[in-house]
């Protein structure tokens, strides 16, 4: 399992790499191009494409996922797929059909008086497009193929970025012409995936197992709904608290943040589809244990470095209208990594509890609320990140308590603990002694103790995680592991 895993991992880490490596390299062009208030509405139209996914389609992709590992015949498990994309494009068809009119007062709902309706409508259609996609994306996963999945996903993310590119930086279009390259990446993806799974569906609809996968993913919509106002919650009080311009530096602010998304893709691509179809072998607790460890190795060492360097970061990235964004960096990238571990706790998805799950995501986006309500008035931007923090602590928490009633796995959790400790010590020491953001963010003095420091706390993450002989193994796995023939795009 550990080196289907890490060859797994890697071709999904590489083609993470590759897309969202396309997305940060055109980020600062934006961002030096938007004003603040400007990238507020693509911020919170990207909000709105996150709550319409997670809930449009009732979560779908979740079930087909669960049974489709189950199906012990490949005309079952066409079923199973054929059932769950016409329902998912009937759902998101009934959307476009009820916003496209509204389209108005939707965008003065949702952004403000002024802003042009097109911007919406160009949104709509993105959002319908991409639902689809997402589907069908996500079922290369389950298939065990992420070779293909990959490719999907640098070809989205080519698209967009050479779109937007082309006509916000040389046309000038401005806003909406970054939504047009969403819509345009998400058509050129579709037309990939139409390629490459064509035999995975058929012109078939089946009500039986409609009702199975709805009765996995039902409980899991308020659960996704408690996911998103976990995940953005803060940014919509903020934005009633403060501006679209707030919005914008909080945006920026994440974008950096998203760093994490890269440790974390790779991991989350390959952890589930594996763990679900061998969680019955007597080795698995015993590798996911290890997999955890090596993974929280990689992952803390990462947010040490972009905290400690994210006053540099944005001031790189960013023009001088997002000053102030750094403070966010650490809040959100730990709150993103707290969030995107729930992998290493498979426990309620193996057992089918979702409702429980679904009762763990609603109380963190509860939580996520009050805590922005009562934060961001009196602390801004500052606020929203302890809000998200906080709720993400909680959530993974509770997710991890309730895995490890099901499903338990002997986590070395003085060791984690001890880690996460000296990761967020050494943050905090370094943002105390060292001087951040103006003039410093470039200057030498600074840089090199941030360096210094990030290879201190690095080597004391990784003799707490990755002892010598757990490295020695891990990379002679890694240079054995090659993906199977599974995974391989044809």
């Amino acid at each position: 399992m550990i080196r289907r895993f890490f060859a797994d991992s890697a071709v999904y880490g590489g083609a993470a790499l590759l897309s969202q490596g396309i997305g940060l390299l055109l980020f600062p062009f934006l961002a030096h191009h938007f004003s603040p208030r400007q990238y507020g509405i693509i911020d919170i139209l990207t909000l709105v494409a996150i709550i319409t996914n997670l809930t449009v389609a009732l979560e779908i992709n979740q079930g087909l996922g669960r049974h489709y590992v189950d199906a012990s015949q490949e005309r079952e498990r066409v079923d199973y797929a054929s059932t769950a994309l016409w329902f998912t494009v009937g759902a998101y068809t009934v959307f476009a059909a009820i916003a496209l009119p509204l389209a108005v007062p939707l965008t003065h709902a949702l952004l403000a008086r002024g802003v042009d309706p097109w911007i919406t409508r160009v949104a709509v259609a993105w959002i319908w497009v991409a639902g689809i996609v997402y589907l069908a994306q996500d079922q290369l996963r389950w298939r065990l193929r992420p070779r293909a999945f990959g490719l999907v996903a640098v070809t989205t993310a080519t698209v967009t970025a050479g779109t937007t590119a082309l006509l916000v930086l040389g046309f000038n279009v401005g806003v909406i012409g970054a939504l047009i390259g969403q819509l345009a990446g998400a058509l050129a993806a579709a037309v990939v995936l139409i390629l490459l799974s064509h035999r995975a569906y058929a012109l078939r609809f089946d009500r039986r197992k409609l009702a199975l996968m709805l009765a996995f993913s039902l409980p899991l919509v308020p659960s996704s709904v408690g996911v998103f106002l976990n995940g953005f919650a803060d940014r919509l009080v903020l934005q009633h608290a403060r501006s679209l311009a707030a919005i914008g530096v909080y945006g920026v602010a994440f974008r950096v943040a998203t760093i994490v998304s890269l440790v974390l893709a790779g991991f989350q691509g390959a952890a589930m589809p594996l763990i679900l179809t061998r969680h019955e072998e007597p080795s698995t607790r015993a590798e996911l244990a290890r997999i955890f460890q090596l993974f929280s190795a990689v992952a803390l060492t990462a947010f040490l470095v972009v905290s400690l360097f994210s006053d540099t970061e944005v001031h790189l990235l960013a023009s001088a209208a997002y000053a102030g964004a750094d403070i966010l960096v650490p809040y959100l990238f730990m709150s993103a990594l707290l969030f995107g571990i729930y992998i290493f706790a498979p426990g309620l998805t193996i057992v089918k509890r979702t409702g429980t799950f679904a009762l763990i995501s609603v109380s963190s986006g509860v939580l996520n609320l009050g805590l922005a309500l009562a934060l961001v008035p009196p602390y801004g931007i500052r606020g929203a990140g302890i809000a998200t923090l906080a709720s993400s602590a909680w959530f993974i928490v509770l997710t991890m308590c309730f895995s490890q009633r099901h499903y338990p796995v002997a986590h070395d959790w003085a060791r984690l603990v001890g880690a996460l400790g000296v990761a967020i010590g050494t943050v905090v020491l370094g943002r105390a002694v060292i001087p951040t953001g103006g003039a410093h963010a470039l200057a030498a003095g600074p840089l090199a103790a941030k360096a210094g420091l990030s290879v201190l706390g690095a080597a004391m993450i990784g003799s707490l995680l990755v002892p010598r002989v757990e490295l020695t193994n891990t990379l002679s796995l890694l240079r054995r592991s090659r993906p199977g023939p599974q995974g391989s795009i044809s």
